[in-house]
């Protein structure tokens, strides 16, 4: 199952991601989690077909919209920055992957 298929489309448009000026400097475009949305969508049929390439987006996409709400110290701040900086450069390139395929 996705994780993403339920998130409504305001919610990826009023989401802000950071470091979109590194992200478009290592990918060649700023992540818009309104478009991956919608390429994971569309790749997997609706959602409907199974793809381990865009499971592994819905995952990265998911986490992205929904991080994790625990209280942490200074350290685990900064773990979980870098982390989050991760997951948009993996979406980035996940989509782009997707793209290529879709290309094919």
């Amino acid at each position: 199952m996705y994780k993403t298929k339920t998130i409504p489309g305001k919610i990826l448009k009023t989401i802000q991601i950071a470091n979109q000026d590194e992200i478009k400097e290592l990918t060649g475009s700023k992540l818009e989690l309104d478009k991956a949305w919608e390429l994971i969508k569309n790749r997997s049929e609706n959602f409907t077909k199974e793809d381990l390439k865009v499971k592994e987006a819905d995952q990265l996409l998911y986490q992205i919209v929904y991080p994790s709400k625990t209280k942490t110290s200074e350290s685990n701040r900064e773990l979980i920055i870098i982390k989050e900086k991760e997951r948009a450069r993996a979406l980035v390139l996940l989509e782009l992957e997707l793209e290529l395929l879709n290309a094919a």
